[in-house]
């Protein structure tokens, strides 16, 4: 996953997050709009789907309401968020304290989500579509370079 750029569609601006072959397009509050790839629109939400309620907390609770469109449909969407606990996870990346979220749709899909707030994001996903279910784990965690170094407290001097 990549930040690869920014781009102004219809004068809002977009972050483009590469996953591999497919571009995502979040608002700038971290909203997923939209998924393309090779440059047509595969998938959108109207409005961008909120993924995360802030500031996420045991016992929070939020709705989306939207329209959700690809190349082969275009429904009316419902989303209900929880969170539901919180829980140590390990994967590949390491060890992390998280909050466990759950969504039910009002489609026949779920997710659950292990967001680790030293990450920034959830370090585990369990998703169900249908019949199908998929699942992703962080492999490898490198935290951005700090654009504000911390401020260094010297040392009291002994007299």
């Amino acid at each position: 996953m990549e930040v690869v750029e920014v781009r102004e569609v219809a004068s809002v601006p977009y972050y483009v997050v590469r996953v591999g072959d497919v571009d995502h397009y979040y608002t700038r509050n971290l909203n997923w709009a939209a998924a393309t790839r090779d440059s047509k629109v595969e998938a959108r939400m109207t409005p961008p789907h909120q993924g995360f309620a802030w500031p996420l907390e045991v016992g929070r609770r939020w709705t989306y309401q939207g329209i959700w469109q690809d190349q082969e449909a275009r429904r009316d969407l419902t989303d209900r968020f929880a969170v539901v606990g919180v829980e140590t996870v390990e994967v590949l990346a390491g060890r992390f304290e998280t909050l466990k979220i759950v969504r039910e749709g009002s489609t026949s899909g779920s997710d659950e989500y292990w967001f680790a707030p030293a990450v920034r994001s959830y370090v585990r996903w369990v998703g169900r579509r249908g019949d199908v279910r998929f699942e992703e784990r962080l492999r490898e965690y490198r935290p951005a370079p700090r654009l504000i170094p911390e401020r260094i407290v010297p040392e009291p001097s002994s007299k």
